[in-house]
């Protein structure tokens, strides 16, 4: 497609853009629904959105075993980790500290990789971690003001950059040579019916029926389910690891920004002791992530 391919040079900034507006949209979503029925809304959406393309494109659809395999990516790339942030944001948690905790995940990714591979990782990608980390906890301690769900929240935040990290590394490791729109497809398929139930059962449905939650609905569904999921599995497939974590760097800037305009979070002058320890956290994870997976750049 030529349009996808004069595109490509641009794959990291629009992903920068989908990936760091998710967070702030997804606060504004939450205004007016419960975190289950936003996870069961998102996961229906792009699978709706998706079903004509495979249709018309008459793209192959994976056996069992390949299938498999994709729901269990799913598990931790869309479950995990959506659902761990829009709980984490209705308890509480903004979605600043949501983006913040992104930055960690080069470091994770080189956790993940290690441990999987039975290996245990050098003392400078614990010591990053636990820099960046110390930064998040000011932060937190700053926003927190003894709220108790402020805390919970960011601790699911964290996990739900853990999740993510986990489904990257098993997605980059397996090559299961299924299409990436059909693999997208299939995932939100399986994520789809995991979600309504738990969203009735635990929720009930709960929406209202205003403009900026449908709003926020169609960017959450189009761009960060499709455009920046896509986006990233073209990049851990054809590219590097590396790459997209090295790009999760800039996410808790952009992603702050964003949230100030769209969900009214104004940065408090006291966090930025603790933005700024994070951010070296994250440059220091940064330098490593780009020292530590260069032979693995590309399949």
């Amino acid at each position: 497609m030529p349009v996808l391919s004069t595109l490509k040079p641009f794959y990291p900034l629009i992903f920068l853009l989908v990936w760091s507006a998710g967070y702030a949209m997804a606060k504004l979503a939450l205004v007016y629904t419960q975190p289950l029925n936003l996870l069961a809304f998102r996961f229906v959406g792009a699978f709706l959105a998706l079903t004509p393309l495979v249709i018309l494109w008459r793209l192959p659809i994976p056996n069992f075993r390949k299938s498999y395999a994709l729901i269990g990516t799913g598990l931790f790339l869309h479950i995990g980790h959506f659902g761990s942030i829009y709980v984490g944001m209705k308890l509480g948690a903004s979605a600043s500290i949501m983006a913040l905790f992104a930055a960690s995940q080069p470091v994770l990714v080189i956790i993940a990789s290690a441990l999987l591979a039975r290996k245990i990782p050098a003392w400078n990608i614990w010591a990053s971690l636990t820099l960046g980390l110390l930064g998040a906890a000011m932060i937190v301690g700053v926003n927190m003001q003894g709220n108790e769900g402020y805390l919970l929240g960011a601790i699911l935040g964290f996990t739900a950059v853990v999740s993510l990290s986990i489904g990257q590394v098993i997605e980059k490791q397996r090559k299961i040579g299924v299409h990436p729109i059909v693999a997208t497809w299939v995932q939100y398929a399986f994520a789809s019916v995991i979600s309504i139930p738990f969203a009735l059962v635990f929720e009930g449905l709960v929406f209202e029926n205003a403009m900026p939650f449908w709003g926020a609905i169609a960017f959450l569904v189009f761009g960060n389910s499709i455009v920046g999921i896509l986006l990233m599995f073209t990049m851990v497939r054809q590219g590097s690891i590396a790459k997209v974590a090295s790009i999760m760097f800039m996410v808790p800037g952009v992603g702050a920004l964003i949230a100030w305009v769209v969900a009214d979070e104004v940065p408090k002058l006291i966090a930025i002791p603790g933005f700024i320890l994070a951010m070296l956290g994250a440059l220091w994870t940064n330098r490593i992530a780009n020292r530590a997976m260069p032979k693995n750049a590309s399949q």
